[in-house]
């Protein structure tokens, strides 16, 4: 049994033991508590700002989500490409201004603002349903969905002796002048590759690939429907970009290869939210099974372990994924464009 003493050391002794036993006995007592305190603090902020580089519809989906599930908190959004978002925040951090809450992004991004001291913890108890390889050890980011890159064909004109079976397959002479498709930005796909193979090794196969004179195209969008209607009989694109096409009647499949590159898009909390509670309540429903269904429903892969993507050739527990995490700072697109002749 536990004595309650008048003396206020012992008082503040014993409420925490309480607290601590109450926690452990039961947690779902803990965390509702967690939840009124955030929903408390929210009300009284009254204001949210989400800064992205992901694409408008994802964005507004999931902000209308917040906003109907917490409409006493005025919800607001800036988007901008991954580039101008980065040096928005990084300029903005040089002159003491901390102007968002929440940030959402390619993960590489987030790594140099994690470098720089600009992400905060996460606390979340969504967090143990994302795999490890999804998310950083230090809970300041969160990979929520993947962009996997592959080799993609069209099955009109490829014959199935023919369909590329690995990277190295893309090197055969009949692949060449034109007939291999590539975003002349895919910048993730590059520094996966390489890092994952390492400098020797991914450097001879980029030389090799570069001889076949690659048919470059400006977005994979693009590119997946090119290559539907038939210009280039292969291409190096997104997989769930084909699988959707696929499914449709397209022509068009795509090879699970190893490895395959997965680009993530991240989310983070500021390290210096002017918000913290409506932060952190918009990175938990974002975070929830209901948040993934969401992106899910917008044709992304989400990356929570209980929510199966719309296409089951597409689960990640199915796929030799390479997820790169490298900040941006490392990765030169000058680099990129030097392989392949590009300016």
């Amino acid at each position: 049994m536990i004595k309650v003493k008048s003396s206020t050391g012992n008082w503040s002794k014993t409420l925490l033991s309480l607290i601590i036993i109450v926690s452990l006995l039961f947690p779902g007592l803990s965390l509702a508590a967690s939840q009124n305190a955030a929903i408390n603090g929210a009300k009284k902020e009254g204001k949210f700002v989400l800064y992205t580089a992901m694409q408008p519809e994802d964005s507004t989906k999931l902000i209308e989500l917040y906003r109907s599930r917490y409409p006493f908190v005025d919800a607001s959004f800036f988007r901008a490409g991954s580039a101008p978002l980065l040096n928005r925040i990084l300029t903005e951090s040089r002159t003491g201004r901390f102007l968002f809450d929440v940030v959402s992004g390619k993960v590489s991004d987030l790594l140099l603002l994690q470098k720089r001291g600009l992400l905060g913890t996460i606390v979340s108890s969504e967090l143990a349903a994302y795999p490890d390889k999804f998310r950083d050890k230090q809970s300041r980011w969160v990979d929520i969905y993947n962009n996997y890159y592959t080799i993609a064909y069209n099955s009109q004109r490829v014959r199935p002796s023919e369909v590329p079976a690995g990277w190295d397959d893309l090197l055969d002479p009949r692949w060449r002048d034109g007939k291999i498709a590539l975003d002349p930005r895919s910048y993730d796909w590059y520094f996966g590759m390489m890092t994952a193979w390492g400098g020797q090794k991914g450097g001879d196969f980029m030389r090799r690939l570069n001889q076949q004179k690659l048919a470059f195209r400006d977005g994979n969008v693009l590119i997946a429907n090119l290559l539907a209607a038939g210009e280039f009989p292969i291409a190096i694109t997104y997989a769930h970009l084909i699988e959707r096409l696929r499914t449709r009647g397209a022509p068009v499949d795509w090879v699970s290869l190893k490895p395959m590159v997965a680009a993530p898009i991240s989310i983070a909390l500021a390290a210096r939210p002017m918000n913290p509670n409506a932060a952190n309540l918009f990175v938990d429903l974002v975070l929830s099974k209901q948040g993934s269904e969401i992106l899910k429903s917008m044709g992304r892969v989400p990356t929570r372990g209980d929510v199966l993507p719309s296409a089951k050739r597409l689960d990640p527990k199915d796929l030799d994924l390479f997820p790169l995490h490298v900040s941006s700072d490392e990765m030169d697109p000058e680099d990129f464009r030097k392989s392949f002749g590009l300016r």
